[in-house]
Formats: structure tokens, sequence, C-alpha cells
């Protein structure tokens, strides 16, 4: 359902990649990401025609995701933006990111691989930013702000004027978050950046509007991760024994029925990716540890031929 959630701004939850936005801004529209199915990208266009003649002058990829970025196509006047980062992945997608996107909807939605097998475009950003960005158009003011976390290329959206915030996958409420490309320890420093700003509405990648409340059920669910993969690890299990053994923290989310096949493999190699974080991390630390005692012993041995 198409919900406004403040003048000129929509929002739609309920299409199948990710959540879309809208920004009607007197000069032109800003779409934040854009719905990666052809039928859901053929009405959100109807949607933004009922209310608008302006041209859609630009698509603002929050990610490089399959989910946010393959509805470009669908838009193909409008400029996109996006992390740099998001762009060299994205020139990355090739034909093996085709067949394994085919072959993974062939059977869940077999109208959208029809038209995909016969045109299916990766629009690629034509601008790309790496630190924090500001524009205005019409009565709105637009940061994009790069946090990570998710990925390296997650970018929010903070429209400070309507206290909205754009939160990407930086933050989702109704699924197990994917870990897999991600470094949880820059993705609380992301979130605890983000519950600074000043925002009422809180878009999240995928699930429901929420406010800052869900940016602290994110940290605490990655906290527990953390911990939890960190202990498996000081206990000498292997990333595959760790994976197997910490699997059930999954249900500290609800897990959509058409995500339930793949829900189990994913959050495994969410796991894997933490345990090889929290190993570089404790190796970090053991190294520094060793420097130091090195540098206490020289010292030491210094003052003592003094």
């Amino acid at each position: 359902m198409v919900q406004e959630i403040a003048p000129n701004v929509l929002v739609e939850t309920g299409y199948h990649g990710a959540n879309v936005g809208c920004i009607i801004t007197g000069e032109g529209v800003i779409l934040i990401d854009a719905p990666m199915l052809p039928d859901e990208a053929r009405a959100w266009r109807a949607e933004i025609q009922s209310r608008t003649d302006q041209e859609i002058l630009y698509i603002i990829n929050t990610d490089h995701h399959r989910g946010h970025v393959m509805g470009n196509q669908y838009f193909l006047t409008a400029t996109v933006i996006a992390h740099e980062f998001a762009w060299k992945n994205m020139k990355s997608y090739g034909e093996s990111f085709r067949t394994r996107l085919l072959n993974l909807y062939r059977n869940r939605i077999p109208s959208a691989v029809q038209e995909w097998e016969e045109n299916l475009k990766i629009v690629e950003p034509k601008i790309t930013f790496t630190d924090r960005t500001v524009f205005y158009k019409g009565d709105k003011e637009i940061h994009l702000i790069p946090v990570g976390g998710h990925t390296a290329a997650t970018t929010v959206i903070y429209l400070p004027r309507d206290r909205i915030l754009f939160a990407g996958d930086l933050v989702v409420t109704d699924r197990p978050p994917f870990l897999s490309q991600s470094s949880t320890k820059r993705w609380l420093k992301a979130l605890a950046y983000v519950r600074k700003l000043r925002f009422d509405v809180l878009v999240p990648g995928h699930g429901e509007l929420s406010g800052k409340e869900a940016t602290e059920k994110m940290s605490e669910f990655l906290r527990m991760v953390r911990s939890n993969v960190r202990s498996a690890y000081h206990a000498g299990l292997s990333k595959a024994d760790t994976a197997r053994s910490l699997k059930d923290l999954i249900h500290f989310w609800p897990i959509p029925p058409f995500e339930k096949p793949k829900a189990d493999r994913r959050f495994k190699s969410s796991l894997s990716r933490v345990w090889n974080e929290v190993r570089a991390e404790e190796t970090a630390k053991a190294k520094a540890k060793a420097r130091a005692e090195k540098e206490a012993a020289k010292e030491a041995q210094a003052a003592g031929g003094a």
C-alpha cells in the first residue's frame, strides 16, 4: 500500500525486492530504489504518474543488491545515483548474475522470468559519491549519507526538513538481515550514528515503517550475534561448527513464508562472515598485545641497564 509519509514523499512497503520511495520536489521526481519485478515497476510508475506529471529525474540506489537496483531498467529517463562501491559491483553483473537470477525466480515468479529472459538490463549509476552529499530540489533537502555496515556501499537518505530517514538495508524489520557482505562492527557504528539524526519516520529496506526503535533492535541483534560468535571462536569451534551451533539465533526475527526455503542457508552464510570478522579482530588484538609486551620488555631491559 502506498503511503504519503510527508507532503510529496511516498513510500511503498509491499513490493517484492525492497521498499521504495518517491520524492516529488516541484522540479522533478526522485526515486529511492525501484521495484525489481516488472509488474510492480509498472504499478509504481502508474502511481507516480497519477500524482504528478513531473519527470523522474533520478533513482538513488541504497546499495547494489538486486532488490534495490534491478528496477532501474524500468525508469530509463532517470539518472541513477549510487555509492562508488555499488557502481563497481554492478559493473561486474554479467552472465552468471543473470543465470542465478533466472534460476532463483523461475518457479517462484515465472511471469517475471519470462520478461527478464527477453530483456534484462543492469542500469549502472552515472553519478557516484563516496562522502556525504547534499542536494536541493524544489523545497526538498536531500542528504545521501554513506554509512556502510550491511555492505560497503550502503547509504541512507535523510530528509531533515521532512524528518524522514530512508535507511535501506541498514535496518530491516520483517526478516533476518543479510550479513554475508557485512562488517557488523561498522554496522553498529552506523546505527549509533543514524540514531543521532533528527527523524520521526524510518523507512527500512524491508518491512513496515518504524522509528528509532528499529535501529535499537538491529543493534541488539548484531551485538547478540557478535557475542555468541566470539564465544564460539574462543571455545575453539570452527567456522562451520559455529554456524551450525548458532543457527537458532535466526528466530530473533520473523521469517516471511517466501524467505523460509533459503533462510537457514543464508543465515549460516551470515554467521560464517561474522566468524571471519571476529577471527580478524582477535588476531589483530593478539598481535597488538604481543607488540605491547615486546615494547614493555625492551623498556624494562633499558631501565635495568641504566
